[in-house]
């Protein structure tokens, strides 16, 4: 067994260890398979469309709102639990259950119940990732977390690259209900892995104290770290520009650009898929670099990042070249991809050792209640509204609010480094 909790003392813990590293990498797994299936339903949207009559708002409300509203309303409880549990067995056994949900989809014999497996699937998921991140946080040091959570972040793409490539080859050659097999049967034994072999770590083994606090006082500290809530809100709106993304690139490619499932999987996959993977490892190394001289680079090299992302997807969208587009499209994930690292970073260093799950919960929750509630809903409701007019084409107008979305995500980033350093004092 990986034996973690001997980590007593920030000289002892921000040690390189390939103990930590490994935690790190299976965490990051497990981060990649919450995005493996989640993702995969969106490369198959258009068969599954046609197998049941469906329009593209009840679409996004599968893929987006539904997802969504059930992930928000259980992640909050458990995220306080993982304040004061066992972390690692809270990831174990949802990873267990979403993955085992997401098989299930792939029996779905109607709507109803591909939607409450998916609803599984949501409640899975909104276990996971602030446990783990509390966990990470406790293995790394505050200038180190950026990196450490660049590394984890990038199960967002991997999981986004798997998606694809496992959906469009898979529906292809299989059918869409055999890719929800294969997607969901292997976090079942990567629950087990996780079980046996890591244990949990120090509470607080980066700080000299560990005061539990009680949710009241938690609530009223993190809403008095502006940085916080800034950042939040800016999280939102750059959340709806990955998740609206993603749902809808795989029917963007099929109407506009008359490709293949297989083709999405190969051209969503690779272009978006290890774009958003080089980007957001990159955003994780560089950050935690320069923001050792100051704090604020820990949001202004995001916000500079995020702000370049909205043109360059707008000319993604209006371009008819096709080799333009997907130019484009790889350059729009790398931009979009570097922020996460740092800004998981930022909800778990202006946030006391006592209430890191509850501020990772707060920041992955409000994110996906609006990225991936509204995102793919928007979208799909425009889809629809302008089809009359545009046909095949609605698709490329309605995608462009994405652009937008993540340009004013970068100015509350900058908006919010005003007050990182003093928040971060505050915190320690």
């Amino acid at each position: 067994m990986v034996d973690v909790t001997s980590q007593t003392s920030v000289q002892t813990a921000a040690t390189p260890s390939a103990r930590r590293y490994y935690v790190l990498g299976l965490l990051t797994v497990v981060y990649a398979l919450n995005f493996l299936d989640r993702t995969i339903f969106n490369v198959l949207i258009e068969p599954i469309k046609k197998e049941f009559q469906l329009s593209d708002t009840m679409m996004g409300l599968l893929a987006g709102f539904g997802f969504a509203l059930f992930y928000s309303l259980l992640g909050l409880p458990i995220a306080r639990a993982a304040d004061r549990f066992n972390r690692r067995n809270i990831v174990a056994v949802a990873l267990a259950f979403w993955s085992a949900m997401t098989a299930l989809c792939g029996a779905a014999s109607s709507v109803t119940s591909l939607a409450l497996a998916r609803i599984g699937v949501s409640i899975g998921e909104s276990a996971s990732s602030p446990a783990s991140q509390s966990v990470v946080a406790d293995l790394f040091t505050k200038n180190e977390r950026p990196r450490a959570l660049g590394i984890y972040a990038i199960g967002t793409y991997l999981g986004i690259f798997l998606g694809y490539f496992v959906g469009g080859y898979v529906n292809q050659h299989y059918g869409w209900r055999m890719a929800f097999y294969v997607a969901g049967l292997p976090g079942i034994l990567l629950a087990l892995i996780l079980w046996l072999t890591i244990s949990e770590p120090k509470r607080g083994a980066m700080q000299e104290s560990f005061v539990p606090e009680p949710l009241g006082p938690t609530l009223r500290f993190l809403a008095s770290q502006q940085s916080f809530i800034i950042v939040l809100i800016g999280f939102c709106l750059t959340t709806y520009t990955n998740y609206a993304t993603a749902a809808w690139i795989p029917p963007f490619l099929a109407r506009v650009h008359h490709l293949s499932s297989a083709e999405i999987g190969t051209y969503a996959g690779t272009f978006k898929g290890l774009a958003g993977m080089a980007g957001t490892l990159l955003g994780g190394f560089l950050v935690a670099q320069v923001s050792r001289r100051d704090d604020r680079w820990k949001l202004w090299a995001p916000a500079i990042t995020s702000g370049l992302a909205g043109p360059v997807f707008a000319l993604c969208m209006l371009t008819q070249d096709f080799t333009m587009m997907v130019a484009m499209l790889a350059l729009t994930s790398f931009l979009a991809g570097f922020h996460l690292g740092p800004i998981f970073a930022i909800a778990q260093t202006v946030a006391k050792p006592s209430m890191r799950a509850l501020a990772s919960a707060l920041v992955a929750l409000s994110a996906t209640c609006f990225g991936q509630g509204v995102g793919p809903l928007a979208v799909g409701v425009v889809n629809d509204a302008l089809k009359g007019s545009f046909g095949a084409d609605a698709v490329r107008y309605s995608l462009l609010s994405a652009s937008v979305t993540t340009m004013l995500g970068a100015l509350l980033f900058i908006w919010a480094a005003r007050t990182i350093r003093t928040d971060i004092v505050r915190a320690s």
